[in-house]
């Protein structure tokens, strides 16, 4: 009897995992084929663990929720870092009455908001910013922890951004990604943590163009001062890719 007759979260340590629940393909092929069940996983906390912003994550993750959006899904963003400039997401051909955006002015209402969202079963992606620490205190040891709790028990894509200097602590995400900037239009792509065998080499995708060239997804607020002047050279240079494709993405 094979393990996955007993169960189908059962997987060997020599093979990659396969998935009991829907799968949505992540837009890039050598991606996919390292991914269990081929693509984006639900009931599950997907962790995308990067630098600083403005490297391409929301470009990453375009592909994915045009998909979801042109299946009549919500798209959920929570406190992200900039202004969501809604007409480039049509250049991606995201619809925009998709869309929903979440502000919190406390960094505890952020992980309130997000649990509400999460367990109304009622969207089709939630793409959530979460800092490494909330105001002076770190996030509560239990916060990712529920979070994977109640994404398991939904149907639809839970996506968290962290600062990289995660990857070093433990999570309960069952697949955690580090994302690097590689070149202007490509990302680096590190598999830290999937069901299945340890996966060391890098995966470089290509990220997608819009229809048109827009000036960013993002815009900033006046206050974002921490990055209108960049604090180091590879900041800089990430911030400096709003000359060849979106700002914030």
């Amino acid at each position: 009897m094979n393990l996955t007759d007993l169960h189908p979260s059962l997987w060997r340590a020599h093979q990659l995992g396969g998935s009991s629940t829907q799968c949505v393909p992540s837009g890039f092929p050598p991606l996919d084929a390292q991914l269990p069940g081929g693509g984006w996983p639900s009931r599950n906390l997907i962790e995308l663990l990067i630098k600083h912003h403005g490297i391409g994550e929301l470009r990453f993750l375009m592909p994915c929720l045009r998909r979801l959006a042109l299946e009549k899904k919500a798209i959920v963003f929570i406190a992200p870092p900039f202004i969501p400039v809604p007409n480039v997401f049509e250049q991606y051909g995201v619809p925009t009455d998709r869309l929903i955006l979440i502000q919190t002015p406390k960094p505890l209402d952020k992980l309130w908001a997000t649990e509400q969202i999460i367990q109304s079963d009622s969207f089709g992606a939630t793409v959530i910013w979460l800092p490494e620490k909330t105001g002076e205190k770190a996030l509560p040891p239990n916060s990712l922890r529920r979070l994977q709790y109640h994404a398991s028990r939904t149907s639809g894509l839970s996506f968290v951004f962290r600062p990289s200097v995660a990857q070093h602590n433990p999570s309960p995400a069952t697949l955690r990604l580090v994302l690097t900037a590689h070149s202007p239009e490509s990302l680096r792509i590190q598999l830290l943590k999937r069901r299945g065998p340890v996966f060391d080499d890098p995966i470089y995708i290509d990220l997608p163009s819009p229809r048109a060239a827009l000036p960013g997804l993002f815009s900033m607020p006046p206050e974002a001062t921490e990055f209108n002047s960049p604090s180091s050279p590879e900041r800089e240079h990430a911030m400096d890719r709003r000359e060849h494709g979106l700002q914030g993405l």
